[in-house]
């Protein structure tokens, strides 16, 4: 890590903790069991926190909670739902899989945290009113590159919104009415094309420390992926043609002792003895069938496994039967580097079971991807598939991304062959996104495999209910719009985790 690096990214954490003591103690002095409960706005504009010469101070706190919340999600509910680990030891409560609503934490200290929805909404929250005061009070001789923080705000504004709308039932935010996740993701929507006017009048920027070189593009991709979670294709096409090869966003991480910067995959799913935080295929359901179509499961659930990864030489990465290729089940296939996880030659405490390691995010400093270019190639890839029946440029986008991660292309599936195209999309999804938290979204879109409250793991811890994610019980009690009677009332159907 260079020496300007260690000194923006210092500046960061400062200002996050100035954030914190000034916030924090407005929100938590009171005892308040949740950050929606209260008009925070209000009481940090009498206490004179939201000041133009604090500008700088409050835009980075915004986005050091932010990504401590982000961090924290895809280590703990987003892993768990998309089946990269099992509790073998039981400390992680009955969150870790499958959890059908989000812990009431903030960050923590500890070793380990899924404490992510409140520091998320305490972000968004101060990104929002931050955003108000620069557009509407604060001038640019009162504060220096303001149309730059104004784009920053509006930017991860919107990828709070974005990540309730695509994983929520219904949200709320700051004792506000109730949105639905379509509206959730309509206004990121609005806020990333805010934060693209902004950059349009400011010139593109690099995000510091080490986020982003290009705020413009960060802004498109990230509206991309909301406008295709709403099924607006022609916009998330358009977004995503403006993103060249190579561009990646970040969720910044640190190691040292502020524990609140580490990269929480790392801090939980690597060192913890007698954890299994990999898991093999799951072949030990034996719950109900399918509730959006009714068809018994197969004896091993399609699309789950991360050991021995592989490709064919044909580029063939899942086979007919919806189970992935792997080096161990044939000789000609190749380790898949998108997957990178080491069989430590270990077994569980409990249960014996294999321990495999993912190498993904080797240490705690370990930045993770919020935002790269394979996930506008695969957008891209599947509207072509899922709006224009068009599996040659599907297949054409997936061999790009092989092509420079140098892994064989496709050239077993007949561009006509509709299933085999979305199994090979699905099973592409699954390998670029490891531990990224994105698989997720594709399992909600293309009705895979979630345990419902069914049966147990191979561990007996029993399955929790989520599919999407129902606020937490708090939020309906304190907020005076709300009652415990709209929980879950505007999940899609068949995607209700409470019902």
């Amino acid at each position: 890590m260079t020496r300007s690096r260690i000194e923006e990214r210092q500046r960061r954490r400062d200002a996050g903790r100035a954030l914190t003591y000034v916030v924090g103690g407005i929100l938590f002095v009171a005892g308040c069991d949740s950050i929606l409960e209260v008009e925070v706005p209000g009481q940090i504009t009498e206490e004179g926190a939201f000041s133009p010469e604090q500008a700088e101070v409050l835009v980075n706190g915004a986005i050091a909670d932010i990504e401590c919340g982000l961090s924290d999600f895809i280590a703990s509910n987003a892993a768990g739902s998309e089946d990269v680990t099992s509790r073998s030891v039981g400390w992680w409560g009955t969150v870790y899989e499958f959890g059908d609503d989000p812990g009431t934490a903030n960050c923590s200290i500890a070793e380990t945290s899924y404490g992510w929805f409140v520091p998320l909404h305490k972000g968004r929250m101060t990104a929002e009113r931050v955003y108000d005061k620069l557009a509407n009070e604060w001038t640019d001789e009162q504060v220096a590159d303001r149309e730059e923080k104004l784009a920053m705000a509006a930017i991860y504004a919107g990828i709070t919104y974005t990540l309730f709308g695509e994983y929520f039932c219904e949200m709320a935010a700051d004792t506000g009415p109730l949105m639905s996740w379509e509206e959730s993701l309509q206004t990121a929507d609005q806020w990333f094309t805010l934060a693209l006017g902004h950059i349009a009048s400011a010139g593109d920027f690099v995000i510091p420390t080490d986020v982003t070189t290009s705020a413009r593009l960060m802004a498109h991709l990230l509206r991309a992926r909301a406008r295709f979670a709403m099924d607006d294709f022609a916009g998330a096409e358009a977004d995503a043609m403006e993103i060249p090869q190579g561009f990646i966003a970040y969720i910044t991480r640190e190691s040292g002792g502020e524990r609140t910067r580490w990269n929480r995959v790392n801090s939980a799913h690597v060192g913890q003895p007698g954890w299994a935080p990999t898991l093999g295929p799951i072949e030990w359901w034996s719950g109900p069938a399918d509730p959006v179509n009714g068809k018994e499961w197969p004896a091993i659930i399609p699309f789950t496994g991360y050991w021995d990864l592989g490709v064919l030489p044909d580029g063939r990465a899942i086979r007919d039967d919806q189970y992935p290729v792997t080096t161990t089940g044939s000789e000609t296939a190749i380790a898949d580097p998108r997957v990178p996880v080491l069989d430590l030659g270990e077994v569980s405490d409990a249960n014996q079971y294999p321990i495999w390691r993912p190498e993904k995010y080797p240490s705690l400093e370990t930045d993770i991807p919020l935002a790269k270019w394979e996930e506008a190639w695969l957008i891209r890839a599947q509207i072509a598939y899922l709006r224009d029946g068009d599996g040659a440029t599907a297949i054409s986008l997936v061999n790009e991304i092989r092509t420079v991660n140098d892994i064989p292309a496709v050239t077993y599936l007949s561009a006509a062959d509709a299933t085999g195209v979305e199994n090979m999309l699905i099973e592409e999804i699954r390998r670029t996104h490891f531990l990224e938290g994105r698989y997720w979204s594709a399992k909600l879109r293309y009705d895979l495999w979630f345990p419902r409250g069914e049966g147990a793991d191979l561990f007996s811890h029993p399955y929790n209910r989520g599919v999407r994610l129902v606020m937490p019980e708090d939020e309906f009690d304190q907020n005076p719009n709300l009652s415990q009677e709209d929980r879950g009332s505007m999940c899609p159907a068949g995607e209700n985790p409470i019902t």
